[in-house]
C-alpha cells in the first residue's frame, strides 16, 4: 500500500487533489480528474475519474487535509478528507501513479507528505510543498 495526504494551505475556487497516471501530461487544459489519466477530488466534493464524476464525498476548504490510501495490487484508493474515510472511491487503477493538485482561476497552495497512513486519515514521511497559480 501507498499512502499521502496533501493539506490544501490556500484552497482555489476549484482545487484538485488526487493522482495520475505516467502516461498524463500537464498540458490538459482541463483540471486534474476531468481529462485521460487522471483521478481526483474537488473542493466541492465531487469526485472525478478520466473525465467523469463517479462520486459525491463531503467539500474541503482552506486546512483540510485530503489523504490517499492506495493498494496497487487490488487496484483500489480510499479518500480521507479531514479523518472521514471514503473506502473505494477509486478502483480499476494503472500502476504506477503520482500525487498531483491543479486549480482553476484563483492560486492555491499545498503541501504533500508521503508515507504511511497513521489512523487519523494523515501520513507518516517526508514533506514537500508547492504553489499553484490561477
Amino acid at each position: 500500500q501507498h499512502a499521502w495526504t496533501i493539506t490544501v494551505d490556500v484552497c482555489s475556487d476549484w482545487s484538485y487533489v488526487g493522482f495520475v497516471d505516467e502516461a498524463w501530461r500537464s498540458s490538459s487544459p482541463s483540471p486534474l480528474g476531468r481529462g485521460p489519466g487522471a483521478w481526483a477530488v474537488a473542493s466541492s466534493g465531487a469526485v472525478y475519474a478520466g473525465r467523469e464524476e463517479v462520486a459525491r464525498l463531503q467539500s474541503f476548504g482552506a486546512g483540510s487535509r485530503v489523504g490517499f490510501r492506495v493498494d496497487l495490487d487490488a487496484r483500489v484508493a480510499d479518500v480521507i478528507i479531514d479523518g472521514k474515510e471514503f473506502p473505494g472511491v477509486f478502483r480499476r487503477l494503472p500502476s504506477p501513479l503520482f500525487p498531483a493538485v491543479s486549480n482553476c482561476r484563483s492560486p492555491a497552495r499545498y503541501v504533500l507528505a508521503l508515507g504511511a497512513a497513521d489512523e487519523g486519515g494523515g501520513v507518516r514521511g517526508g514533506e514537500a510543498t508547492g504553489a499553484a497559480g490561477g
